[in-house]
């Protein structure tokens, strides 16, 4: 096994808006469908489509989306050996609310997904893997998914999102601490007091982490090792839901760092497969390795 991702499980319910209602207002949805979600789930789905044998660590209810959305997983050759189901607890469900720009506003209700908790984590569930990947802003999840990494001898990568940027510079640094690589997109960098991609550098040797990688949405990515500091442009493509192109973005990131690629085939690779996926709908829209390299060679780069 290559990769566990460890994170949240969901469904996804997507309304497509031309905008928003206002207070006891009602607006009429352009469009409608369903689909799994979840940070940790979605960074699966899409690190198996490119190739990598992965295993999904997370919780689930008792209720039928739970059983759905662990099926979706099966399917495409995630191992869901080791999800946690609560019966007790409903399964995880976001409501996205789609612009047609692409952009997204989410209301979230975690469900099972707080059930899972540190003394769930436990090393003879990830072995033997090369990598943990952690999708969460719960530091006590981050912490002990770092100690069963060191345990293991694998690499580890934190990809916290807003919950842990809302919670600060403080609660970030020891998150990311002695972790190999921690993804951000730019709201959350901002949040932790990054202005600018300047200050990428400051935020890195704050962090402590080997490497830095900062989505920046249209403009592309930025990745620091303490090297060096690297970035890309994005591709130009007409969006058309942005809903998990993080979560792609990291996956096809570690996918060519456990191949052996450098930073910049890493981020080159990262920004086309989130590319892909902003021109489909759904969070779990992610390319498969091929399709990759194809868009790839249209531009003329060679992986």
């Amino acid at each position: 096994m290559d990769v566990a991702s460890v994170g949240h499980l969901n469904f996804d319910i997507y309304l497509k808006i031309s905008e928003l209602p206002e207070l006891d207002e009602s607006v009429e949805a352009l469009d409608l469908y369903t689909g799994g979600g979840g940070s940790g789930a979605n960074f699966a789905v899409a690190a198996a489509r490119l190739g990598v044998r992965v295993k999904f660590i997370g919780a689930v209810g008792g209720d039928p989306l739970g059983e759905l959305s662990l099926r979706e997983l099966r399917q495409e050759g995630v191992d869901v050996t080791h999800v946690k189901r609560i019966p007790t607890l409903k399964s995880g469900v976001v409501v996205v609310l789609v612009h047609p720009d692409g952009g997204k506003r989410m209301v979230s209700y975690r469900g099972a997904n707080l059930g899972l908790s540190p003394a769930d984590l436990t090393p003879e569930k990830f072995a033997p893997v090369r990598h943990i990947h952690i999708a969460t802003g719960r530091l006590e999840l981050i912490t002990r998914g770092k100690e069963i990494a060191r345990e293991l001898g694998a690499s580890t990568s934190i990809a916290g999102g807003a919950a842990l940027a809302k919670k600060g510079l403080e609660v970030a640094k020891a998150a990311a601490a002695g972790a190999d690589v921690f993804f951000l997109n730019y709201a959350e960098a901002r949040a932790l007091q990054l202005q600018g991609l300047d200050a990428v550098e400051k935020l890195y040797r704050e962090l402590a982490v080997g490497e830095l990688v900062v989505t920046l949405g249209s403009r592309g990515a930025v990745v620091h090792d303490g090297g060096r500091l690297l970035h890309l442009d994005a591709f130009r493509v007409n969006a058309v839901d942005t809903t998990g192109a993080g979560d792609v973005f990291a996956a096809g990131y570690i996918a060519m760092r456990l191949r052996g690629f450098g930073l910049y085939e890493r981020l080159l690779f990262a920004n086309a497969a989130a590319a892909i996926k902003v021109t489909r709908a759904g969070a779990r829209s992610s390319p498969r390795f091929e399709e990759v390299v194809a868009f790839l060679n249209a531009y003329g780069y060679k992986i």
